[in-house]
């Protein structure tokens, strides 16, 4: 079996900042806001969600050095699609030039990208692909419920993006972890529904909205739920806590982060945390916050990196991976894949 790891990460995050007096304005006591964590946030403006994912995965191919057209497939996932159906992913493959790539999506809410690794690491490690590009969004306006402070706050605008790809053996994906419990099914999610606070609402009508519909028993799952899949990787690897360099979760709001770490005893020193600037990009969280700790040079090699997340369904995941600064060569490779799928297709239109 070929070892496969992460071999580029990047973000991207609209240039137009939602600040703690933007909130205040709002109505929202600055207080609560404080509580939460998140003091700052973007906001997409026109773009759209594609428009998020495709600038992220530019810049992470062009980080590894692989040209769109050689990218032979891509995995998608979004907290939000611009359609029901199709998928964003294959918008997001047309507007990126990536013309010989495959697509397809998972939909696992802000916990996407656990699945989309596990997956993609699956497909390079038996050989069927070479390198395969991830990208995850969030456009946070179309389902924020002004009315509801939390939501309002909280919910952000961004993508990221990965090139999963070879990597010399003892390094890239270790293991991964799974559960879900659909007893909660109905407490987190996105669908049509009427403002919190109907009164409050310039638009009081009906429409697509992120809600959180709280009780005792979810709320338990939620700050228990996350630590539990963090502790049962690292059982099954026989490692503990301390042997993790870095973890990069996903970026729900302070109290809820908070006590996940603390059940996991973890430093505040080794979490890779972007959500006091950026607020929760949904299932863009976890690799924003790996690109943060990559780009500022945190990340190192050898590093045993852990992603751990949740997402409405009700469900967690948890993924230990070992990074590498070194990567084995795919561009040509690919080049010489997509010019034989194109003599091929040649010989199909002449006959």
């Amino acid at each position: 079996m070929r070892a496969a790891g992460i071999v580029s990460t990047a973000s991207y995050l609209p240039p137009h900042k939602v600040t703690v007096d933007d909130f205040v304005r709002q109505g929202i006591d600055r207080v609560r806001i404080e509580q939460w964590g998140v003091l700052e946030r973007r906001a997409a403006g026109s773009e759209t969600a594609t428009d998020l994912e495709a600038k992220a995965a530019l810049l992470a191919l062009e980080r590894v050095g692989i040209e769109a057209e050689n990218v032979e497939l891509i995995i998608g996932s979004t907290t939000l699609p611009e359609k029901i159906n199709p998928p964003n992913v294959n918008l997001t493959q047309f507007k990126i030039g990536a013309k010989n790539a495959g697509v397809f999506e998972i939909n696992m809410s802000c916990a996407g990208s656990i699945p989309a690794m596990m997956t993609a690491a699956s497909l390079i490690s038996s050989g069927m692909y070479e390198a395969i590009l991830l990208v995850a969004s969030c456009e946070g306006e179309r389902m924020r419920d002004h009315t509801d402070p939390l939501t309002a706050v909280i919910m952000g605008a961004g993508a990221a993006a990965v090139v999963m790809g070879r990597v010399p053996h003892g390094y890239g994906m270790i293991n991964a972890d799974l559960q879900s419990d659909g007893r909660f099914w109905s407490n987190v999610g996105i669908e049509v529904r009427e403002p919190k606070h109907p009164e409050l609402a310039s638009c009081p009508n009906a429409r697509e909205l992120f809600y959180i519909d709280d009780d005792t028993a979810f709320t338990r799952y939620a700050l228990t739920s996350v630590p539990a899949t963090g502790k049962r990787l690292l059982r099954k690897e026989g490692i503990t806590i301390d042997e993790v360099d870095w973890v990069a979760p996903h970026q729900n709001f302070k109290a809820v982060c908070g006590a996940w770490f603390k059940s996991l005893d973890i430093p505040r020193e080794k979490i890779l945390l972007t959500y006091h600037k950026y607020g929760n990009v949904g299932a863009a969280n976890m690799w924003t916050n790996l690109d943060e700790g990559v780009r500022t040079g945190k990340v190192k090699d050898g590093d045993v990196v852990l992603f751990l997340g949740q997402g409405s369904g009700f469900s967690v995941g948890s993924v230990l991976l070992r990074w590498s600064s070194t990567r084995v060569s795919v561009s040509a490779h690919m080049e010489r894949k997509n010019e034989a799928a194109a003599v091929v297709c040649e010989e199909l239109v002449a006959n």
